[in-house]
């Protein structure tokens, strides 16, 4: 009796892009090239707890230090990037999860960020 033997295939990422400075947002998605497609923001809501609220989607070429901060303000982020829609997986490929902050004095909270955290939380 002769015993099949099943092998796992496992799926390789290309490397990560090389950075100086693991929340320089631009630089990574620079890096990353036209592989990213869209970048899901995320703004922390305390940052003594873990409760994030959903910013939105947002093209590469915007998110860059200033562009963020002027539309949203400052505060502590969550950007995935995200890259082409896998077909056979329903969902678009995902490539790195970066955090990185704001000055909240230099850019204040802005009207939008505000509307989004009352209709997400209700404050």
């Amino acid at each position: 009796m002769e015993h099949e033997m099943k092998t796992k295939t496992t799926k390789t990422k290309p490397p990560r892009p090389h950075r100086d400075f693991a929340d320089d947002i631009d630089i990574i998605i620079h890096g990353y090239g036209p592989r990213v497609r869209v970048v899901q923001l995320w703004r922390r809501l305390d940052p003594t707890r873990n409760e994030w609220t959903y910013i939105g989607r947002v093209p590469p070429e915007l998110c860059d230090i200033e562009p963020i901060g002027k539309r949203f303000g400052g505060g502590e982020y969550r950007a995935k990037l995200l890259g082409d829609w896998d077909t056979e997986r329903r969902q678009e490929e995902y490539l790195e999860q970066v955090t990185f902050c704001l000055d909240q004095q230099f850019f204040p909270m802005t009207l939008e960020t505000r509307e989004r955290i009352r209709k997400q939380h209700g404050m």
